[in-house]
C-alpha cells in the first residue's frame, strides 16, 4: 500500500506539468476543429439564389458566358467548398452559340466563401454539358476556348454538329481542361 502510494505520488508530482500541458493542447485542438467546422459549414444557410445576379455578372466579365436561367444554386464543402448551379442554359458573348448543362461547380477560395462581393473562383468546371452547334461556328468556339485565361473544365461535354439544322455528327462525352495535369 504505501508503495503504490509513494508511486502515485511520485509520478504527480515529476509529470504534473506535463499532463497539464497535454490537457490544456487537447482543449485548445477541441476549439481549432470546431471553428474550421461551423467556418465551412455555415455558408449552407445562405440563401444564394439572392446572389444570383453577383455569379452572372461574373460569368459575363469573365468567361464571356451569359446565363439565361438557373433552376437552384447550392453550396457544398467538400471535396472543397463550391458553389453547384444546376440546369442552366448559356450562352456566349457575341456569338450565337447556346450551351445546356446540368452543373457547374464554381470552386470558392477559401477568402470568398462569406464575400460574395469580391467573388473570385479558383475554377469553374462544366458538368453533362451539351452544345448544339451549327458547323460554320465551330472555330468561333475554339477561339472563344483558346482566348479564356481564367481555368475552366469540361467534364463529359457532348457537341452535336449540324448544318441548317440537320444534324452531321455527334462527339461525345470530351474532358477538357485549360489548366493543371488534364490540361488539353
Amino acid at each position: 500500500k504505501k508503495m503504490i502510494k509513494k508511486i502515485v505520488k511520485n509520478i504527480h508530482s515529476k509529470y504534473l506539468n506535463f499532463f497539464k500541458f497535454f490537457f490544456f493542447l487537447k482543449y485548445i485542438i477541441s476549439i481549432f476543429l470546431i471553428s474550421i467546422l461551423l467556418f465551412l459549414f455555415t455558408p449552407k444557410a445562405f440563401d444564394y439564389s439572392k446572389r444570383a445576379e453577383t455569379i452572372k455578372s461574373y460569368l459575363f466579365n469573365n468567361y464571356g458566358l451569359e446565363i439565361k436561367n438557373i433552376s437552384t444554386i447550392k453550396y457544398h464543402v467538400f471535396p472543397l467548398p463550391n458553389l453547384s448551379i444546376y440546369n442552366t442554359n448559356l450562352k456566349i458573348k457575341d456569338k450565337n452559340i447556346n450551351i445546356e448543362t446540368r452543373k457547374i461547380e464554381i470552386f470558392l477560395n477559401f477568402k470568398n466563401i462569406y464575400n460574395i462581393r469580391d467573388f473570385k473562383p479558383q475554377k469553374i468546371i462544366f458538368n453533362e454539358t451539351e452544345i448544339d452547334l451549327d458547323i460554320e461556328l465551330a472555330k468561333d468556339l475554339l477561339k472563344f476556348f483558346s482566348k479564356l485565361q481564367s481555368r475552366f473544365g469540361f467534364e463529359s461535354f457532348n457537341i452535336n454538329f449540324k448544318k441548317q439544322d440537320t444534324p452531321l455528327f455527334k462527339i461525345k462525352k470530351i474532358n477538357f481542361y485549360n489548366y493543371g495535369f488534364k490540361k488539353n
